[in-house]
């Protein structure tokens, strides 16, 4: 943070001359709204107790020594316990956050792996599908083929049969004749 006196550094002095000259009666509203503005600024805590530490060495010197000087000392570390309480929710809110990201993070890991063993799963069955339809296929074929083939067996048997019976007519009507023959 830059040294040089800031309008955020006057009225954070300011601020706390007043509480100290007004003491434990003094209200710590205003060293509240002087964190949130802090943190709205952007300061870390420790850009906050340097201006703090300037501001109390600047009141302190003019006081003097004394029981007031240690007075003013403890009310000057609860104006800044105060002042702090903003930046204090926002390291707490920025690690509750950073926890709730790793349990997040741990879940999408978890399901990542889940999503890769499930996808291995389903490049195994493909596979194993892709052999089954090519069995399938070449079992088609082969069925066809045997299909075909029966039908032409039984084609030939048709033909078979009917030269069988077209010789057993040929051979009754010779019989029959011969039997004629004899007898007439």
């Amino acid at each position: 943070m830059n040294r040089k006196p800031t309008r955020f550094a006057q009225d954070y002095q300011t601020a706390l001359c007043r509480y100290l000259e007004q003491g434990p009666v003094g209200s710590l509203h205003v060293a509240l709204r002087l964190g949130r503005r802090a943190v709205t600024l952007g300061f870390e805590t420790l850009d906050l107790a340097l201006i703090h530490e300037q501001a109390l060495i600047a009141q302190v010197l003019s006081t003097g020594a004394g029981a007031n000087r240690d007075r003013m000392i403890k009310w000057a570390r609860t104006f800044f316990a105060e002042a702090i309480i903003p930046m204090e929710e926002t390291h707490r809110s920025a690690m509750e956050a950073n926890a709730h990201l790793s349990r997040l993070n741990l879940a999408l890991n978890q399901r990542t792996m889940n999503l890769a063993t499930s996808s291995q799963l389903l490049r195994k069955q493909i596979a194993r599908r892709q052999v089954v339809e090519e069995t399938l296929r070449k079992s088609k074929q082969h069925t066809s083929r045997l299909l075909g083939e029966s039908r032409r067996l039984q084609e030939q048997l048709r033909l078979l049969s009917r030269r069988v019976l077209s010789a057993q007519e040929e051979e009754r009507k010779r019989i029959s004749r011969e039997l004629h023959d004899v007898i007439a």
